[in-house]
């Protein structure tokens, strides 16, 4: 504040006064200043106007200056452009006088090498045989157009071939005798005749494919002539002893590639790479239709035999030449020794659909005369059906290294089909023989030709069914869980091995030695099939709702369906006989008899066949309840005396008790699922619908007929509400039409509730009253 800033003793008007004055004074210096130079500014303005002037003035003569230097430029360039393009003529000149003169001079030599190559080749001597060659050939890179020469190239490609024909026999001796050194000179010769696929020819046969063609022709020397007959008139027997033969043969390729690696290393370095690959697949190649016709068979376990053998053999023998031919040149190889087994692959859907037909087939129900016995065969084949079928995915990755999984799925679902609608065939077969209806349960009627009356015990054995079909259910469901996680373990091995998805995405080349395993020999052979795999475990690992048996699944839902029902004609046994003919009775029809006295009625009651159908339906929940705690006291003696065993057994071993296994779980749910009262629901529910049926087939019905119909009826009605269950709204309606008085029969029903239209006309045309 201004006040601050004032001396102290001094006035404030004072004060301001002196800083008026200074303010003023500075004003009045500055508007001098800017008066000055405003003056010096005006005064400068002429000279600059004037030096703009002249800086333009020389612009314009600089540029008249630099058009015609740019003038004189043209006219330089254009005579320098006629004198280039003449030393450019010139220079053409002289290079075609040059490759002239070389021309003539090279065809001047060619012409005495020609001359002299007869006696050069006669001199027999190697080194100069492949020197002439090999001037010849560059010779013919110089004068091959010239007309002269025409016949040039056929003559040194003869001469080519008498040196090679002259250098084999001396390349096979020291091939033969290991003699690093002569081969290694050999090899020059030939390098420099051009004809070093002489080489890898010569070696392959020498080193590799004569010696370990000895050891493969060695297999049908060990057989003893007895033993050859035999084989003639059995092939598995055949496959058998080559894939035991095969480990042997296997070590002692690998043996031989190993050591063909030092050599080649010593004698050829610059064709190792392709010396050992090349070599192996010729002897893969001279080999492959016996190794076909050898392990012919139609039992898919020695195929997995002979598979194992050569693919464990192979495998290293592969790792061992991958040190020289890279893991890329080994994998081919590796692909070729093991192509004898890719029409295998191809047939193995086939194979497998044979072998698992073959062992369901000894899982086939013999006995279908006797429920009990028939329900045990099926009770103890489910786990071994299922087991046999989880061998499928064994087998698959044994033979194919899991490449054929699409097939190995429709082999198994088909398998688990036939299975299934074996049992479902059973069952039938047990339909018939216990006098039940076909084919699926009549709910609405009905008749069984000579149907039997089951007692407690027939009921116990039919309700096995029903824990066979559980059962099969539990572990159908297992199995579904192993393949998926087998599946996706599956992809987890072949993932490096795949390609990307899509149709056109790259096989993948094996980076290491590590990788050279059959699975990627298997994977390689079939690229579109690697795809196809790569798309389907690719499914199975995003897909939660992937089902791998599509077809055997419904169909285990299918064959529950006819158990239930086999047991549910079982317990209908007796009330399908009480009931059978029912609509035929001749009280129906019996009209009310005329008296000339007034006698008193009485009313109906419930007849001999509806009250002991009515008894029996009563009197089934105790046997069911008895049943199911007679199972229940099985299965935990059953479990008890399990966990016993594996206690003792785990003790013998020094091993702490195990836990119950999957199976026993399964195995014990197929009893707990049994709920009596569900039953009882059922059964009321269809014996109400036999009776219904037969019900409806009564087509007169007299005064006396209708009152006891109606008592029939209404008797049965109670049963069934009694049996926690509604009677059905068309029987209810039969009672009530069929008790109703003949002269208010319309005012009667239509005052009830929840009646049936059909029924009250077909009720009151049965007994001819006539309807508004």
């Amino acid at each position: 504040p201004i006040s601050v800033r004032c001396p102290r003793g001094e006035s404030m008007e004072k004060y301001l006064s002196e800083v008026e004055m200074k303010l003023q004074l500075v004003a009045e210096d500055i508007s001098l200043a800017l008066e000055e130079q405003s003056v010096a500014g005006l005064q400068r303005i002429p000279r600059a106007v004037a030096e703009i002037d002249r800086v333009e003035l020389e612009s314009k003569n600089l540029q008249t200056r630099i058009a015609g230097i740019l003038k004189r430029l043209d006219e330089a360039e254009t005579g320098s452009r006629a004198s280039v393009n003449l030393l450019r003529d010139i220079d053409a000149v002289k290079g075609r006088m040059e490759l002239t003169r070389d021309t003539l001079a090279e065809a001047a030599g060619l012409a005495e090498l020609m001359r002299s190559a007869d006696d050069v080749f006669a001199g027999g001597n190697i080194r100069s045989m492949a020197d002439i060659v090999a001037s010849m050939r560059r010779s013919l890179k110089v004068v091959g157009s010239v007309p002269e020469f025409n016949d040039a190239p056929e003559r040194v490609e003869a001469l080519e071939h008498r040196l090679e024909q002259a250098v084999k026999p001396e390349l096979v001796k020291s091939l033969a005798n290991e003699n690093a050194l002569r081969a290694s000179e050999l090899r020059n010769v030939l390098d420099v005749s051009g004809r070093i696929t002489a080489l890898i020819h010569a070696y392959a046969e020498v080193r590799v494919v004569e010696p370990l063609k000895r050891e493969w022709d060695a297999f049908e020397k060990g057989a003893s002539p007895a033993g050859r007959a035999a084989a003639a008139t059995t092939t598995t027997s055949e496959a058998r002893r080559f894939a035991e033969w095969l480990p042997g043969y296997c070590e002692k390729v690998a043996s031989r590639l190993r050591r063909e690696v030092s050599f080649c290393q010593s004698a050829f370095p610059r064709e190792c790479e392709e010396l050992i690959a090349t070599a192996w697949v010729k002897l893969s190649e001279a080999t492959r239709k016996e190794f076909s016709e050898r392990m012919a068979s139609h039992r898919l376990d020695w195929f997995i035999a002979a598979h194992r053998a050569a693919g464990d053999g192979f495998s290293a023998a592969a790792k061992s030449a991958a040190e020289a031919t890279g893991p890329e040149r080994a994998a081919y190889a590796l692909r070729a020794a093991l192509a004898p087994f890719n029409a295998v692959r191809d047939r193995y859907g086939e194979l497998e659909a044979r072998t698992l037909a073959e062992d369901l087939a000894k899982l086939e129900v013999r006995r279908c005369d006797d429920v009990e016995a028939a329900a045990g065969e099926m009770s103890a084949s489910v786990s071994v059906a299922a087991e046999a079928l989880g061998r499928a995915m064994e087998r698959c990755v044994a033979l194919t290294a899991g490449t054929q999984a699409s097939a190995m799925l429709k082999a198994v679902d088909d398998g688990l089909v036939r299975y299934v609608d074996s049992l479902t065939a059973a069952v039938k077969r047990l339909r018939k023989s216990q006098g039940l209806p076909g084919g699926e349960v009549s709910r609405v009627g009905g008749e069984g030709s000579n149907g039997r009356v089951a007692g407690e015990e027939s009921i116990q054995s039919a309700l096995q069914l029903t824990a066979v079909a559980h059962a099969l259910t539990a572990r159908v469901k297992d199995l579904e869980r192993s393949l998926i996680a087998s599946l996706k373990e599956l992809r987890g091995a072949l993932l490096p091995a795949l390609p990307e998805p899509g149709p056109a995405s790259e096989m993948p080349q094996p980076a290491a030695a590590e990788a050279l395993t059959p699975a990627l020999a298997a994977v390689h052979a079939n690229p579109d099939g690697a795809r196809r795999l790569r798309a389907l475990l690719d499914r199975v690992h995003q897909d939660v709702r992937f089902g791998p048996l599509a077809r055997g699944v419904p169909r285990c839902a299918d064959f529950e369906d006819c158990a239930r029902d086999f047991v549910l004609d079982v317990l209908l046994s007796k009330v399908r006989a009480e009931f059978r003919g029912l609509a035929r009775r001749a009280e129906w029809s019996t009209s009310a008899e005329s008296s000339d006295f007034d006698l008193p009625t009485f009313s109906a009651y419930p007849q001999g066949y509806v009250t002991t159908a009515g008894e029996y339906l009563l009197s089934l929940p105790q046997h069911l309840e008895s049943i199911a705690d007679a199972a229940e006291e099985e299965r935990a003696a059953a479990a008890a005396a399990a966990a016993g065993e594996m206690g003792r057994i785990g003790l013998e071993e020094g091993e702490p008790a195990k836990s119950p296994t999957a199976a026993d779980a399964e195995a014990a749910a197929a009893t707990e699922h049994f709920d009596s009262g569900e039953w009882m629901t059922r059964v009321a529910e269809s014996a109400a619908g036999l009776l219904l049926a037969e019900v409806r087939g009564i087509t007169t019905l007299g005064e006396p007929g209708a009152a006891q119909l109606a008592a029939d009826l209404e008797y049965f009605n109670n049963i069934i509400s009694a049996l926690f269950s509604e009677p059905p709204s068309a029987l209810r309606t039969y009672a009530v039409c069929a008790a109703a008085a003949r002269d208010s029969y319309a005012i009667s029903v239509r005052d009830a509730e929840g009646m049936d239209e059909d029924v009250i006309r077909a009720v009151a045309k049965a007994r001819g009253i006539k309807l508004n």
